[in-house]
């Protein structure tokens, strides 16, 4: 709100001051462009931008096909099924041994305490003690391969992760709110990743960049007003306030098709003001920056 004020009196701070068809300085809107690329490779097969359509940040913008990537996910599904097919068979048979290795312990434990008295023989002991020895390596062998089918699954499940992530590139969202201001791409073009499919912009806020030179460079700073305007109609101007937010901080040779209030001055500074946009201003127009005196 404070910011609004400010710039309504310096509206008409520029209204009353400078009634004149002088200009401190000139140059062209821009805007804020982000380019939509793909982010897989496919055939565009749903496209629902066009060019000066208003788009909001999450809008599907378009789809590339997705059947490939489909058809690999429902793959690592049944190769997941196959392996915990496998799961239940591991368990039941672990559970005899584990029963079995129970009943041989108890064994071993009573041969060891007749060996000590001499009701067995040393041999039967031994055989004992290599049943024991030869259940618990089943044991091993089946907790083995329910590790090996974890770290199997473990993989499969990294992959439909990636798969999954595809599937949603697969459809390209708009980044921000914004203008379709350039459609690139087309229904059916075969896209890979990073080829651009539009450019968009947010028009609300425009960009005029225009160039000062040294002296006049000390009299704005960041966060400054400045009047701006464009051409209107039958000889008159459309009057704009903006806001300096971005000033070089080197100077460069004048640009050929820029003016500047002194026409002989080689070097110049680049500076960029924010302008609120009712829609006459588009980008690529010249416009011209007025300091506001107060």
């Amino acid at each position: 709100m404070r910011t609004i004020l400010i710039m309504l009196i310096a509206s008409a701070l520029l209204s009353c001051s400078r009634k004149t068809t002088e200009f401190d300085a000139m140059g062209h809107f821009e805007a804020d462009e982000q380019t939509v690329m793909a982010e897989t490779s496919g055939r565009i097969i749903w496209l629902k931008a066009q060019e000066s359509q208003r788009l909001c940040r999450g809008d599907t913008i378009a789809i590339t096909d997705t059947v490939t990537i489909g058809l690999l996910i429902e793959q690592l599904h049944a190769q997941k099924k196959a392996l915990n097919a496998r799961l239940p068979g591991i368990y039941s048979q672990e559970t005899v041994v584990d029963t079995e290795i129970e009943i041989l312990e108890k064994e071993v434990q009573r041969f060891r305490n007749l060996l000590s008295d001499q009701a067995v023989s040393e041999k039967s002991f031994d055989d004992a003690k290599s049943k024991l020895k030869i259940a618990r390596a089943k044991k091993e062998t089946f907790q083995s391969q329910m590790e090996s089918i974890a770290a199997e699954l473990s993989v499969l499940e990294a992959q439909e992760a990636v798969m999954k992530d595809q599937q949603r590139k697969c459809f390209v969202l708009a980044p921000t709110d914004g203008v379709v201001i350039d459609l690139i791409a087309r229904q059916a073009d075969m896209m890979i990743p990073g080829k651009p499919i539009l450019k968009m912009a947010n028009l609300d806020q425009i960009i005029l960049k225009a160039y000062l030179s040294e002296d006049q460079l000390s009299m704005v700073s960041l966060g400054s007003l400045v009047g701006v305007r464009i051409d209107g109609p039958v000889g008159s101007y459309l009057n704009y306030t903006g806001m300096i937010y971005w000033i070089a901080d080197q100077s460069e040779f004048t640009p050929k098709v820029i003016q500047t209030k002194k026409e002989r001055v080689n070097l110049v500074y680049a500076i960029k003001i924010r302008v609120p946009n009712d829609g006459k201003i588009k980008i690529g127009m010249p416009g011209e920056m007025i300091l506001i005196h107060e």
